[in-house]
């Protein structure tokens, strides 16, 4: 189990001080997912070190909740629910919600376009109304993908826009997550839901899925069996990236201090690269090489143009929030966990 790794319980202890009031209740969607199960466990760390924070984890499958928080705590309840389904009126009202439920890589945007459209707005308008009904605070987990493409631009502040293909069946993730932003607004103009967005760039830890088919995840899964990095295009888009740790504590101080119905980009000025030197860096950690490889057909069609995007995070920062780790420390952490 992840939970009994002493390099992963120590990672989970140091994040313990980012934590709301002590007695909050908390409702997470999404919560085996990459940064949904390291918020779970956050919470069980904390539990375990006299918090007494109620957790409500939602998922798709009970089966996998239960196979993921094996542990044993009496304030974390595993709620089986489809976000795309109206909540259950037995369901406890939570005074925080963090909404983490999407798809989330290339080959399942490609294999299921529209369960990812339809999860990202019926998930996000249903989360809604709970929130609406529940008087609960909101924070939705959005991507630097809602940006698109301008050409005038490699860096994005929170007022930046561009251009998203409407041909590209792919532009099913990043169009669903514009448009549950805009939900998001509009139930916090219109009917006084307390929102907030956090814009989250390319997220990496160790708790990725075994299914997470992005390059930085197949570069680590590479590293950790002492295998080549292979990489599948030139790699020469620069991107922000983040350590799962520092990208939950951006979250928490987000969701606690962040100004109703404002989005705030989460990076860190310190990790900045492109796609091949993230290959380089696991390379390097892991002591073997880069090798070349072409994508499969159902693979390329759920990847992105190529283009830089680097995240302005001066917003965020002036909430008082700084980034702890770097791309190598953070690389390093993860694979040394998964190892």
């Amino acid at each position: 189990m992840l939970f009994d790794n002493v390099i992963y319980q120590k990672t989970l202890e140091r994040s313990i001080s980012i934590l709301p009031d002590k007695d909050s209740s908390f409702l997470i969607t999404g919560a085996t997912g990459l940064i949904g199960s390291f918020i779970v466990d956050l919470f069980h760390c904390a539990n375990l070190h006299g918090h007494s924070h109620h957790v409500y984890a939602l998922g798709r499958s009970i089966e996998r909740l239960q196979k993921r928080f094996c542990y044993h705590d009496d304030l974390i309840t595993l709620v089986q629910q489809d976000v795309c389904d109206p909540f259950s009126d037995k369901l406890p009202n939570a005074d925080y919600v963090i909404h983490a439920a999407s798809n989330a890589d290339p080959r399942t945007y490609a294999q299921y376009p529209a369960e990812t459209l339809l999860t990202n707005v019926y998930g996000t308008r249903n989360v809604l109304e709970y929130c609406r009904k529940c008087e609960s605070k909101l924070v939705l987990l959005s991507t630097f993908e809602v940006y698109g493409k301008a050409a005038d631009r490699d860096v994005y502040d929170e007022t930046s826009f561009g251009v998203i293909d409407a041909n590209s069946i792919r532009s099913c993730y990043p169009e669903s997550k514009r448009c549950a932003e805009i939900l998001v607004r509009c139930y916090t103009e219109e009917y006084g839901i307390k929102g907030v967005i956090a814009r989250l760039c390319s997220i990496y830890g160790p708790t990725m899925l075994a299914s997470d088919n992005k390059a930085h995840a197949q570069f680590i899964r590479n590293a950790v069996n002492n295998e080549d990095i292979v990489l599948k295009s030139a790699g020469s888009q620069r991107r922000s990236y983040l350590y799962v740790a520092d990208a939950v504590s951006a979250i928490f101080t987000i969701l606690t201090k962040g100004s109703i119905g404002e989005a705030y980009n989460v990076s860190n000025e310190n990790s900045v690269a492109t796609i091949a030197e993230v290959a380089r860096e696991a390379s390097k950690i892991a002591g073997t090489k880069v090798v070349y490889q072409i994508p499969d057909e159902t693979e390329r069609r759920g990847y992105s143009k190529p283009q830089n995007c680097i995240l302005n995070n001066t917003k965020l920062k002036d909430l008082g929030w700084n980034g702890k780790h770097s791309l190598s420390q953070g690389l390093k952490e993860t694979i040394d966990i998964l190892r």
